[in-house]
Order: structure tokens, then sequence, then C-alpha cells
């Protein structure tokens, strides 16, 4: 709660500093999938030196690339203020690779010892607006790896969260080294996020190691073949390391009922997921539950498939971490309640807001941890959610959605 509060005053006393200070940046625009335009970005260094990829994709029909002006500024902290007119143009001379509609960057800068967050200013010139997105460099227990999962066919880092089995990398040094790398597995059964009224510790799975051990040297063309949670390394640099999380060809779509109902679990009871889960047809019991549970309505159950899977499949682009997006605790919270209206985020904390259907706002905080050297945001629970949560449950069982 402490964190919090500070959090929130460092928020409310930075409002007037909205574009110079990124603790009181609303960055709601990340987790809008149907924003104007989407962006990536990939962090490698060697010792001080970064090489920083952007990939900027045009999502909306009506923008162009000459609509932006990209700059970027190098600041100690998320509290720091930008220097008026400062920062360095993103332009044609960074451009690495270009596609339809979709630009790759690379910026290349020396960090100096106190700069620990890269800010990306992102200016739509027609409509007079400012977008920011912000890059930690260097975290207390982390820092990027000297070398990136690059594409097959392309000199340019995979920037998505997740890999599917059988799908074509090259494991790559962007400083120029030529490392031989190791790749081992943990079996993906992590579990799904307790509700946010649920305040009970979670009971992680036991970690199960992948039987096989894969070698890939520099550069080369590899393929996972096995669906789990990966690391790769090198003894060269013992302890720098890549994860990713593997799934199946099908991903994030489903092959089957079984993985289908999965999701089901956010806006089940306990009964009714275990009876889907556990019966012999579950293509029957999936559609049982839509048809009889959610509606008989044959529109309103084809709008309820429609936009709950597509949460899913949104999640796994934004959240996916050590297990698929939905099954993290900002995708549980974005499965139910959709887009956040506002996001706040500092080096320690996420805050998302929510409007309340029966008044008021709903404020989600989430910690920013760093478990294994990895990135991950853990919710901060707490019984006042339970009212406001079967409410947004109840509206989906009654087969209307929340946007």
């Amino acid at each position: 709660m402490k964190s919090f509060l500070s959090f929130l005053l460092s928020m409310i006393c930075s409002m007037s500093w909205a574009q110079q200070r990124m603790s009181s940046t609303e960055l709601s625009y990340l987790y809008n999938e149907e924003n104007e335009f989407l962006i990536r970005f990939q962090v490698a260094s060697q010792g001080n030196d970064y090489k920083v990829y952007l990939n900027f994709m045009l999502n909306d029909g009506n923008v162009r690339i000459t609509d932006y002006n990209l700059r970027y500024d190098i600041r100690e902290s998320y509290i720091t203020e930008k220097i008026i007119e400062s920062g360095d143009p993103i332009d044609s001379t960074k451009v690495l690779d270009v596609a339809f509609r979709e630009f790759t960057y690379l910026l290349e800068f020396e960090k100096q010892n106190n700069n620990n967050l890269l800010v990306v200013d992102i200016y739509n010139v027609v409509k007079d607006e400012h977008f920011y997105l912000d890059i930690p460099l260097s975290g207390e227990t982390t820092k990027p790896t000297s070398y990136l999962i690059f594409e097959a066919d392309k000199d340019i880092p995979y920037f998505s969260k997740y890999i599917n089995r059988n799908y074509p990398i090259r494991i790559k040094s962007v400083f120029g080294e030529s490392l031989n790398y190791k790749v081992s597995g943990i079996e993906n059964n992590k579990p799904v996020s307790l509700p946010p009224f649920d305040e009970s510790e979670r009971t992680e799975s036991t970690e199960v190691p992948i039987d096989t051990l894969y070698e890939t040297n520099e550069d080369e063309l590899f393929e996972f073949n096995n669906e789990g949670y990966h690391t790769i390394y090198t003894s060269d640099i013992p302890d720098s390391f890549i994860k990713i999380l593997v799934a199946d060809e099908f991903f994030p779509y489903f092959e089957d009922y079984k993985d289908l109902i999965q999701p089901l679990i956010y806006v089940s009871s306990n009964k009714e997921y275990t009876e889907m889960r556990d019966a012999e047809d579950t293509r029957l019991a999936f559609e049982n539950y839509v048809n009889n549970t959610i509606t008989a309505n044959q529109v309103i159950a084809k709008n309820f498939v429609k936009f709950y899977y597509r949460r899913v499949r949104e999640s796994a682009r934004l959240f996916t971490e050590d297990r698929a997006g939905w099954k993290t605790d900002r995708g549980m919270i974005f499965q139910v309640y959709g887009d956040p209206a506002q996001v706040f985020r500092n080096e320690k904390t996420e805050l998302w807001v929510y409007t309340s259907p029966i008044g008021g706002r709903i404020r989600f905080i989430f910690d920013i941890i760093y478990d294994k050297g990895i990135r991950q945001f853990k919710l901060i629970r707490g019984n006042r959610y339970r009212e406001e949560w079967m409410q947004a449950v109840t509206q989906w069982r009654a087969g209307r959605i929340i946007e």
C-alpha cells in the first residue's frame, strides 16, 4: 500500500508535466490492439553499448508514415523531466527494414551509467497528438543480452512474445560475436491466475524439465520442436540468457475444444468448469455451455465466442510471459474488463484504471517484479474487488460484452 500511495502522489504532483515525466504519462494505447499504430521493441547491450530495435506498424488505413515524427531521449528514471527540445530523431537514416505498412528502426547509442530509461515520443502531426513509449534499459536484477532471436529470412529481430513450434528462427549476436548457443526448456504447466479478490498464495506448478537439449551455432537456422518455456544461453556469457514461450502451431488459436474450454475458467463456476474439462465430448460440452449457460440466442452466443476469444488472442500478443497471456494477472483483468481506460507506470508499479458500471473507477495495481531475471507483473489483490468482479462475470454470463 505504501508503494501505491507514493505512486499516486507522484502521479498527482507530476500531472502538469505529463509530457516531461513518464510516471504521469498515460500509456493505455499500448494495450489497444485497434490503436492507429502498434509498436514493439527488442533491446541488446554489450557493456554500455546499446542497440534498440523498434517495430512500428501502421494499424489504421487512414494514417501514413508521413503523419508521424518519432524522436527518442534517454533519462535516469520515470520521474526525470525531459529537457526541452532534446531528443534524437528516428528518421529514414535509422530504418533497418520496410514491409507493407511496417517499419523497423535501429537505435544505437552508448548508455551513461545513470541513464536507465529510453523514452520514444511518437507524434501524430496531423492530429497534434503525442504517444510515449517507455523502454527500460537495465534494472536491479536484469540486463539485456548481446544476442537476440532473429527472423529466418530477414536481418531483423523476432518481436513476438512467443514462438510457434517448428517456426524457423536464428539466434544471433548483434555486436559481431560468434557464439554457440544452448537451449533448454521446462513444460508449459503454469497455473491460471487467481481472481483479483483472492488473496491466498498462488501455488506454482513444479518445474518439469523437457528432456531435449538443443544446441545451435551463431546465425544458423533453428526450430523449436517441443512446446514449453525455453531458455537460450551461451557458456561464453554465463549470466546472460533469453527466455521465451514456445507454443503449438495453432497458438493463439486452439486446435481442439479441450484447449478452447480453458479460458472459460474466468466466467464459470468450479462445477461448470470441471464438468466441461472432464467431459468425454468436449465439443458438445463447450456448445452446451455457450448455448445453455450464456444464451440460447444464436447471435448473442456467436458474439460471446467472437469477443471472448479475440481477447485471448490479444492477450497472447500483449501479456505472454512464462505462460500464455490470458493466464497472467494482466491477461486475466484484460480478459474480463477489456482495454484499460488509463495506464500509468513507473519502475516498480503499473496502474490500470477502468470506469465502473456502477459509478466511480476501478483501479488495479500491479507490482513489477523480476523473477529469475524476467520482468513480470503481479496484481496486488484485495477483497474490495469481489463485488465488482462478480458483477462483471455475471454480465459475461448473460451474454453482455464488457468493453
